[in-house]
């Protein structure tokens, strides 16, 4: 199995659990259980680790909003 195969497999896994058509609560409490998930993970790792993956995910927010975007029309 590729990395690629293994994310979109937990991927699909995370949407079955979350449901994304909860509106606009349930969008709260799917950000803070991501939150914690990713927390729980990052305690995982040493603190090098944690602090280079922090600034990855902090350099991703801008593409994880265009992604956002570009989901939202074609969703449409």
């Amino acid at each position: 199995m590729t990395d690629s195969d293994r994310v979109e497999q937990i991927l699909q896994r995370i949407l079955a659990a979350i449901k994304p058509d909860q509106g606009p609560d349930g969008f709260d409490n799917i950000i803070l259980a991501l939150e914690q998930a990713l927390s729980f993970q990052m305690a995982l790792m040493c603190a090098d680790c944690r602090r280079r993956y922090a600034r990855q995910l902090r350099a991703n927010i801008p593409a994880m909003v265009t992604a956002a975007s570009r989901l939202q029309r074609e969703a449409r």
